[in-house]
């Protein structure tokens, strides 16, 4: 048996890792192989805004929706670029692209982790938990096409950087690391922050490493080099979007009370159910999982970064954001989803650790003793516990619950867009409908075609609740339709696809539920 081992690993490892790849892949997909269209309107809104950047073929162009005004190197610059390449050269459909590319995005995400842990040997079941992040309509997550899912991706490599750092040859590792930060800023800036702090506490503990074996200058330059690298993408930060970074700031020290996320914890309240859909047992894993990494450290002083990020993190989720609101709510939103990485990473490292140790502290006895048979069992039980967790975890109902997963866009609605693009001209008057549903429609028609307002509820903006309670109750103001040049109103509801009716004698209905306005 040893022998068809060593002449097969690499073949068997292979194949190992393309099944784990295929199971994220299946995981990921799992919201959407009954949808035809994507579920959040964030993955709408980024097609639009992407569809209006290759058009005008720069990064400052139109809004398709036309309350934004005109965009000039938005905060999602960097995955609108990387949405429209793919775009571009994949040849593939908006539609297309999205039937395939969210279970893409996670098998991706596995991939890192297995590589982050590939060297030291937990990467392969770590990569296996990996499909256990919940993803859910209010804090996002891996199976959404959506820039926190994307800039996940630079947060394995970043410590897998980090950790092969070597305190002499590290010059192509530094720029790396700069490049790698950057690259996060332009995708999602609340991840970038989540990159800079494990380079922040990188930092730290390399310093006291560089203290306990005396390399003082070798450590000061090493210091020196980080630090400067680090600056750029923060100074690039400041500039680039100064409002964001000076609201971060002050969210920091003084308490959120607005924002996005202010706004979904005064609606919702704060996020519950998140661990529930983890998975009992791989949470049970999880914690077992950060106390032994921390005890027997497999990079070194390097090791604490990870636990300590960890505790930070979760003191933010648990007490320094619901008890005194400090921070951005909108990193409120998305950290559950980066804990849920650093979950899937140490569960995976607590099943791993026990089935080296059952094999390292077993491993002088014949396979066919009894002691041998039972090293066997402990390290089926090992492989059992880690299956059931994740069986367990995937398929248990408070991950359904913590989802809250509906379908915005259905076919009617589609059909009406469709007709609508067909039979009306680019630049021809904008259509008003209701705002959470306006998100979809640019990139439907096509680059072109605008909306008068989009918003996602719960709506912060008054021109989205005008518009909305239009839609609603079919009374219009015809005024205010004038004055936001608005030429056709549409009345079908986003989810239950409701047709809503317009009190208005004026109005010239074309097909049902599409009005024109008159004198537009």
């Amino acid at each position: 048996m040893k022998d068809i081992w060593q002449r097969n690993s690499a073949l068997l490892k292979l194949t190992g890792l393309i099944g784990i790849l295929l199971f994220a892949f299946w995981v990921g997909m799992d919201p959407h192989w009954e949808s035809e269209y994507p579920m959040h309107v964030d993955e709408w809104d980024a097609m639009g805004f992407t569809d209006a950047m290759l058009e005008e073929g720069k990064l400052t162009y139109d809004s398709p929706y036309n309350s934004e005004g005109e965009i000039s190197y938005g905060s999602g610059m960097g995955f609108h670029l990387l949405l429209g390449s793919i775009k571009s050269t994949s040849g593939l459909s908006w539609m297309g692209l999205y039937r395939i590319a969210p279970g893409i995005v996670v098998a991706l995400l596995a991939y890192l982790v297995y590589a982050l842990g590939r060297r030291e040997g937990f990467g392969w079941i770590s990569a296996l938990f990996v499909p256990l992040i919940p993803t859910s309509i209010r804090t996002l997550g891996p199976s959404f096409l959506v820039p926190v899912a994307i800039a996940m991706l630079f947060i394995p490599v970043t410590l897998l950087v980090l950790h092969r750092l070597d305190v002499k040859r590290n010059r192509e590792s530094l720029w790396l690391l700069m490049l790698l930060v950057c690259g996060t800023l332009f995708v999602h800036p609340a991840t970038e922050g989540v990159v800079s702090a494990m380079v922040v506490l990188y930092l730290i503990v390399y310093i006291l490493e560089a203290l306990s074996t005396k390399e003082y200058r070798n450590a000061g330059k090493l210091v020196v080099a980080i630090a400067v690298r680090m600056a750029i993408p923060v100074i690039l930060l400041g500039l680039w979007m100064p409002s964001i970074t000076k609201n971060t700031v002050e969210e920091s020290i003084t308490g959120d009370s607005e924002g996005i996320g202010g706004g979904l914890t005064e609606y919702f309240g704060y996020n519950e159910g998140f661990i529930e859909a983890f998975g009992l047992i791989a949470v049970g894993l999880f914690f077992v999982g950060i106390f032994i990494y921390t005890l027997s450290r497999p990079y070194g002083m390097r090791s604490y970064i990870i636990p300590i990020f960890v505790v930070l993190l979760v003191l933010f989720l648990m007490i320094v954001y619901p008890e005194y609101r400090l921070g951005p709510g909108i990193f409120y939103e998305r950290a559950w989803s980066y804990l849920g990485l650093f979950m899937a990473i140490l569960a995976g490292y607590a099943v791993w650790w026990y089935i080296k140790s059952v094999i390292r502290r077993l491993k002088s006895y014949d396979t066919y003793s009894a002691v041998g048979g039972l090293r066997i069992l402990l390290i089926i039980l090992g492989f059992g516990i880690a299956v059931t967790a994740i069986t367990t975890g995937i398929t248990n109902q408070e991950r359904d619950n913590y989802a809250a997963y509906y379908q915005m866009v259905g076919e009617k609605i589609h059909s009406d867009f469709t007709w609508l693009g067909k039979h009306t001209e680019r630049g021809e008057g904008t259509l008003m409908m209701e705002p959470s549903l306006a998100w979809a429609y640019p990139p439907i028609t096509g680059p072109g075609y605008k909306v008068t307002i989009a918003a996602a509820f719960p709506f912060e903006d008054k021109m989205a609740d005008q518009a909305s309670n239009m839609i609603v109750t079919g009374d219009y103001d015809i005024d205010w339709l004038k004055k936001h040049d608005v030429a056709a109103v549409y009345t079908r509801l986003p989810q239950s696809q409701q047709l809503m009716t317009a009190n208005n004698n004026d109005f010239i209905e074309v097909k049902p539920g599409i009005y024109i306005v008159p004198g537009s």
